[in-house]
């Protein structure tokens, strides 16, 4: 939102014709920034405000105003700036103050014009800080016109002096305390009652509160003529006899000075006055002093838990507690853990790092410091053999050194997309490790790499990354038992199956053994009846008269047919007995 309204005060002045920054612009027109008051006494301790205001000079009115303004810091501390009754709605330059500078500027604006010889712009609350006299002046301004052309109309500065004396030794009475009329000793009738008093910016009065504006409340009873009230650091002070007015609360404009502070307040009726009641209230508008920070590595730059040595303090309600911040990572400690003088650390790991100091006093003021620093890291370890590939339930070997005996070895193991494994070895006397890895990895491209962490929590650099990859076991590897155990079934089956066609060849061999022994017995029983019937035949024929040679050669033909038909018909069958492997029978 603050963005939003700055960049819309930069464009309404843009188009109003704002123009370039020119400190002390000779221009006429009469506009003026000064300070109000211009000159004061104050004592060491105290806290005053001062309003910066600008004086239009008439005119068309004013809608902008920028400036510098400077003061010793060796004199005075701003505690707060305030806009909030400011002239200007819309900033492109908060009020912002540099004590450790001395200075303050601001930049502003408002979409309607401004005439007034008076218009507070903000609020600075200084602290007086040591004795002397000192100036709070203006470096640099300018004030534009509400003439549509933005028209520099600066014409001067108004500063202020103010001179710092020592704290006032004596109680400080704001009001005399004159002499109590007769009435007012021997008062007649019904006194009123004691006051109640509340305050909504100082609600406990046991609490510190920044606020040293206090506001208190109380009732107003019908029959009362006067109302008397103070504000001193003594708790039993009498606010006197004259009335402050008929009033039911009261806002203290000028700044309560620091500490253990009362309000006291009586009532008034036609009687006299009542009973005092006394309010305590403790402000305290004062930061922590400044402090710096050292960092205290006791000569190791490789110490990962150095300390950090500050010392602050606070006069008025004193510290609360601080909050440390290591990279924007947060803790609050109790000042009661500075007694030794410094914080230690927690392990930190090598680079850059920053530490920022907040002292919080007990009203919520603040004062803090920054530094930055280095942890330098141990030489990183190194990784001496680690397989390229492996399988999913192959054992992972991984061996290394480092310049370190007796450390801790961090190994880490990441396959993309998920979370990283990590574990631990030590390292032997000599600096060297291995790491064995029993765990299945499933199948992927894996990152190794090591660190090396000491007893003190320094660390090194990560080492160099090596990639592994894991792949899937071969199908021996997988399925081997089930692969042994399903090639016996098969031999079993192929075994009976063997057997069986076995039986059957043999008792198939049998058969045909019978069957050739009978053709066999047949054939030989048949060529002997053909031998007999030729025989017959041929002796019939001899018989007869006129048996002629040609007769006799056929004869003899029939006999040579019937010998070779004998011979080829029994070796046939022979050929048959041994491709069955049959023994040969002899004949009879």
């Amino acid at each position: 939102m603050r963005k939003a309204i700055s960049v819309f005060l930069f464009l309404l002045l843009f188009l109003a014709g704002f123009l370039p920054f020119t400190p002390c612009s000779s221009q006429t027109g009469g506009a003026v920034l000064f300070l109000s008051p211009s000159a004061g006494d104050y004592n060491v301790g105290r806290s005053f405000t001062v309003s910066v205001a600008v004086n239009s000079g008439g005119g068309t009115g004013i809608n902008a105003a920028e400036g510098l303004i400077k003061y010793d810091s060796s004199y005075l501390t701003v505690s707060k700036l305030s806009d909030a009754s400011s002239i200007f709605k819309l900033w492109t330059t908060d009020p912002t103050y540099s004590n450790s500078a001395g200075s303050i500027s601001f930049g502003g604006g408002s979409p309607g014009p401004y005439k007034g010889s008076n218009g507070t712009i903000f609020t600075i609350t200084f602290s007086a800080k040591k004795v002397g006299a000192t100036e709070v002046k203006f470096s640099s301004g300018i004030v534009l016109a509400a003439d549509g052309k933005g028209t520099n109309i600066f014409s001067g500065f108004g500063n202020a002096k103010f001179n710092i004396t020592e704290a006032e030794k004596a109680e400080e009475k704001p009001k005399p305390k004159p002499k109590p009329k007769e009435e007012d000793i021997a008062p007649k009738g019904l006194l009123p009652p004691l006051p109640d008093i509340s305050s909504e910016t100082h609600l406990e009065k046991d609490i510190w509160y920044q606020n040293n504006n206090p506001e208190f409340t109380w009732k107003i009873l019908a029959d009362l003529t006067g109302v008397s009230f103070l504000i001193t650091d003594i708790p039993d002070s009498d606010p006197g006899p004259e009335s402050d007015g008929i009033i039911e609360n009261v806002v203290f404009d000028e700044d309560v000075a620091d500490g253990e502070q009362y309000f006291h307040i009586k009532y008034k009726n036609k009687s006299g006055w009542g009973q005092i009641a006394h309010r305590k209230f403790l402000v305290d508008a004062t930061p922590p002093k400044d402090f710096d920070i050292a960092y205290d590595s006791n000569g190791d730059p490789t110490n990962p838990t150095a300390k950090l040595r500050f010392k602050t303090e606070d006069k008025a309600s004193g510290l609360d507690y601080y909050k440390i911040s290591i990279d924007d990572v947060g803790e609050k400690i109790n000042t009661s853990e500075m007694d030794k003088g410094y914080y230690q650390l927690r392990p930190l790991a090598p680079g850059r790092h920053k530490a920022q100091v907040v002292a919080y006093d007990k009203a919520g003021n603040t004062a803090s410091s920054s530094i930055g620093f280095i942890v330098e890291p141990l030489k990183s370890p190194i990784i001496t053999s680690i397989p390229k590939v492996i399988n999913k339930k192959e054992e992972l070997i991984i061996r290394g050194t480092s310049f370190y005996p007796q450390v801790t070895i961090k190994i880490y193991i990441k396959k993309e997309g998920e979370d990283t494994t990590e574990a631990s070895v030590k390292t032997d006397d000599e600096g060297n490790w291995s790491y064995f890895h029993k765990d299945e990895f499933e199948k992927g491209m894996y990152e190794v790499w090591a660190k090396l962490i000491d007893d003190r929590g320094a660390q090194s650099l990560d080492s160099t990354k090596y990639l592994l990859s894991v792949v899937s076991l071969s199908i021996i590897d997988r399925f081997g038992l089930w692969i042994i155990i399903t090639l016996l079934i098969i031999i079993a089956l192929l075994v009976s199956y063997i057997m069986y066609q076995r039986k059957e060849f043999n008792e198939e061999k049998a058969r045909i053994m019978r069957e050739t022994a009978e053709v066999k017995t047949k054939l030989s029983k048949i060529f002997s009846a053909l031998r007999e019937e030729l025989e017959e035949l041929v002796q019939m024929a001899d018989k007869k008269p006129g048996f002629s040679e040609a007769e006799r050669k056929v004869k003899e033909k029939l006999e040579e047919s019937l010998d070779i038909s004998e011979e080829f018909i029994s070796k046939e069958v022979t050929d048959v007995e041994k491709e069955i492997k049959l023994p040969k029978k002899k004949e009879k």
